[in-house]
């Protein structure tokens, strides 16, 4: 076992951050314990516990860094500035290609089991508003005229469809059979969905 003072308190905390990401490559966060965290990255229990809080502040600082990571590939896109609908096609596209990639990571996201209990920090929910922001941009663009409580309210409206696409994708029960694929039907839903809305 490597000793605390072989790393700083923040190189301890990405060493944590990084083992646990890793570990959900391998299995849910449900089966994630404190010690596979810790012999993960060559250390012990208590070490962690003088970084983070408890298992669940650790995740809630994973789920942090995965959320600025699908901030920071939407920020890469290639937009078109005169194309909303494209624009948030693109969004979503990229959103169920992280699902599909790193399925570990996106479902922590969303596990209320583990993070329950867990009150959210101003600083976690900027970063979720921040992706939210994204959308609202391109909303805003399509009816400049709406009000930005509906603004707001429909960019939760319309990702909450677009998520439900990806869960259902990720865990394989979107109608095998089916002819139409996931971007298939995220592109339908983005198209019919914008076109009622802004009507």
């Amino acid at each position: 076992m490597a000793r605390r003072s072989d790393h700083t308190r923040e190189e301890l905390k990405e060493l944590a951050l990084k083992s646990t990401e890793q570990l959900l490559n391998e299995k849910s966060a449900s089966e994630l314990s404190t010690r596979q965290i810790a012999t993960k990255m060559g250390y012990t229990v208590g070490t962690l516990y003088q970084i983070f809080d408890n298992l669940p502040d650790l995740l809630l600082h994973v789920n942090a860094r995965t959320l600025a990571i699908l901030y920071q590939n939407c920020q890469k896109l290639d937009l078109c500035d005169q194309n909303a609908e494209k624009n948030i096609l693109a969004y979503a596209n990229l959103y169920l290609q992280f699902a599909h990639t790193h399925p570990g990571l996106w479902e922590l996201i969303f596990d209320s089991n583990i993070l329950a209990d867990k009150e959210l920090p101003d600083w976690y929910l900027s970063q979720a508003n921040a992706l939210f922001s994204l959308i609202e941009v391109q909303l805003k663009t399509i009816s400049p005229g709406k009000s930005e409580l509906e603004i707001t309210k429909t960019s939760r409206v319309l990702w909450s469809s677009v998520h439900g696409i990806c869960t259902l994708s990720i865990n394989h029960n979107l109608f095998s059979n089916s002819a139409c694929s996931s971007e298939e039907l995220i592109q339908s839903l983005v198209k019919h969905f914008i076109k009622g809305w802004a009507a």
